[in-house]
């Protein structure tokens, strides 16, 4: 993932944490970028696989390559619209019937289907499924961003039966559905450059929240036939991301955490950061799993190299959340400390980097069971509830043990 205007790229876990702690960009931009990818227009629907546990588990263990301490003082890449189904030679070959109402009022050209009023009221009165948040209503494009997972043509613009096909695969995140005008035969420069149009419903799925900044795919042209997308509305799921094996959580946070030292000992528990881009995790909730799996193996891999003086650092805390580049979704950042922080200290939403806004959304708390059971978050700030824990563990390993 590669930048040309760099203002500072700190090494996650070898410099002084940063205080408050700010997006840090040397695994960004060392991460493989992530595919900006197209849903294909050919074809009645099209199937992508779920990479298993086992895969996450081991881009989680690969991260781990040197102690985490708190004492340490190109342009993507964008899949073309028939990559996935493969090139097509445009031989004039009869597709299969459309789905929705063919547009020929008052003529067959795409500024007639984009003007199509019964696209646009469809799409406006739309119900918002149970479970969903309406992101964007009635666009003229399609999302086209990383973590595609697949589409399905519908026989009608039917939101809830788009939110069930989401709903059958595990990490799926949202969905969009749309009108779109294709051509009745696969378009030949000399025999069909312009074949009479047909109009699919489409059902597209992504493994990321989606909004109104991913949906800039406005059509295609094919040899002189031209794809355009009418009625286009985008839903993202409302569920926080799932519980994790050993971490007590998720505790939703407005941001990411800005910790201070710990209010007792004066000792910084910020450990540092792995990010995971979503051409190694692919989903959402894989990329949360591969954060706390991070966690786990950080504090292992400290155990086994432990410092001269002190305990080893254990990571206690990690929060993960979306890291995106001018709402451009890049990858999964996971924050890990040596102490649980309450949420009043979630105030970092984001920051320039040159003139490019990297922002923080869906940021979420998981924290070791083990330590959540022993201790509470350190509050120390204002707006603390009575009886906030006030710090001093050290880590979970008792006063004086920093």
């Amino acid at each position: 993932m590669r930048s040309t205007y760099i203002i500072s790229a700190f090494a996650g876990l070898a410099l002084a944490a940063p205080h408050p702690q700010d997006i840090e960009f040397d695994q960004v931009d060392a991460a493989p970028d992530p595919t900006i990818v197209t849903p294909p227009v050919l074809g009645a629907s099209a199937t992508v696989s779920i990479q298993p546990t086992a895969a996450v588990a081991t881009v989680a263990d690969a991260s781990v390559t040197e102690v985490a301490s708190t004492n340490s003082t190109e342009t993507n890449d964008k899949r073309d619209f028939l990559d996935f189904l493969g090139k097509r030679d445009g031989n004039c070959a009869v597709q299969p019937k459309g789905t929705g109402p063919t547009v020929n009022t008052p003529d067959d050209t795409p500024a007639s289907f984009l003007a199509y009023q019964p696209f646009q009221t469809t799409a406006t009165n739309a119900a918002t499924p149970q479970g969903y948040t309406q992101s964007f209503v009635n666009l003229q494009g399609s999302s086209q961003t990383v973590s595609w997972l697949g589409y399905t043509t519908l026989s009608s613009y039917d939101t809830v039966a788009c939110a069930s096909y989401c709903d059958q695969l595990d990490g799926c995140q949202a969905f969009n559905i749309y009108y779109e005008r294709d051509p009745t035969e696969d378009p030949n420069a000399t025999s069909c450059p312009n074949p009479p149009s047909l109009t699919n419903i489409k059902c597209s799925r992504w493994g990321v929240q989606i909004t109104a900044d991913t949906a800039v795919n406005t059509g295609q042209n094919r040899d002189s036939f031209q794809v355009v997308i009418a009625g286009s509305n985008g839903y993202n799921k409302n569920a926080p991301p799932p519980a994790q094996t050993g971490f007590t959580g998720p505790v939703e946070l407005g941001g990411a955490i800005n910790a201070p030292n710990d209010p007792v000992t004066n000792t910084n528990t910020y450990m540092g950061y792995k990010f995971f881009s979503f051409g190694q995790v692919q989903t959402y909730p894989a990329g949360v799993q591969a954060c706390t799996l991070a966690c786990t193996a950080q504090t292992a891999y400290n155990s086994r190299h432990p410092p001269s003086t002190g305990k080893p650092n254990v990571c206690n805390q990690v929060v993960v959340y979306v890291l995106s580049d001018e709402n451009d979704p890049k990858g999964i950042y996971c924050a890990m400390y040596s102490e649980e922080w309450a949420q009043n200290y979630a105030t970092n939403y984001g920051q320039y980097r040159g003139s490019d806004y990297w922002s923080v959304s869906q940021a979420y708390a998981y924290t070791n069971a083990t330590y959540s059971a022993a201790y509470g978050p350190i509050c120390a700030v204002g707006g603390c509830p009575s009886g906030s824990y006030r710090g001093g563990n050290c880590g979970g390993w008792g006063t004086g043990n920093c």
